[in-house]
């Protein structure tokens, strides 16, 4: 199968791929992740401000909370794993739907280039405005995740920030309608 935007058989012409072609030499770890656009009881969204100390180009963005699935972890046990991980915040399984919106990324995160395949769903919590905890991070998140923000959906929308997912203020709105979204590779840094 083909990666998304690409054709079968390799076969674009896109900017992608000849980003692509040009890293084929580096070794690429290719992973599948989970993310959720986390709302509370008002119906704002959970952002981290995350950044990568080991890469002072990278800059920061405000991203959606998750990470990697392990070997034989469902998709709810890694949702479930990452948001306690990430902001101590424990999901029950009938708040979060089904994932909607599927993309790939590639990018660089502590010096290793990654293919990331991710599924991200909608998670509703009862709580408003919960405060994040960041007791059960592990490895690198407590330096990456420095900052948290509830955001009105208005806000990411209308804010020039910067997204992880990128495209997080177009798609935003169409997900909350549970529109099903499946985008093109997505490639940090930008090209």
């Amino acid at each position: 199968m083909a990666a998304a935007g690409m054709r079968e058989g390799g076969s674009n012409r896109g900017p992608e791929h000849r980003h692509l072609s040009a890293i084929n030499s580096h070794k690429i770890v290719e992973r599948h992740a989970v993310r959720v656009l986390l709302l509370d009881a008002r119906g704002d969204v959970l952002l981290l401000h995350t950044r990568d100390l080991s890469d002072e180009n990278f800059g920061s963005a405000w991203e959606l909370p998750g990470g990697g699935v392990e070997d034989g972890e469902s998709f709810f046990a890694a949702v479930s794993r990452e948001i306690v991980e990430e902001t101590g915040i424990d999901l029950d399984e009938a708040c979060l739907s089904a994932p909607t919106w599927r993309r790939d990324v590639l990018y660089t995160y502590r010096g290793e280039r990654r293919l990331q395949h991710e599924s991200i769903a909608v998670a509703h919590i009862p709580d408003l405005a919960p405060a994040v905890s960041t007791n059960q991070r592990v490895a690198f998140e407590s330096e990456d995740h420095f900052e948290y923000r509830w955001w009105t959906p208005q806000d990411i929308v209308d804010s020039c920030e910067r997204f992880f997912p990128r495209s997080l203020p177009t798609v935003l709105f169409r997900m909350l309608q549970g529109e099903m979204i499946v985008e093109p590779l997505e490639v940090w840094p930008e090209i």
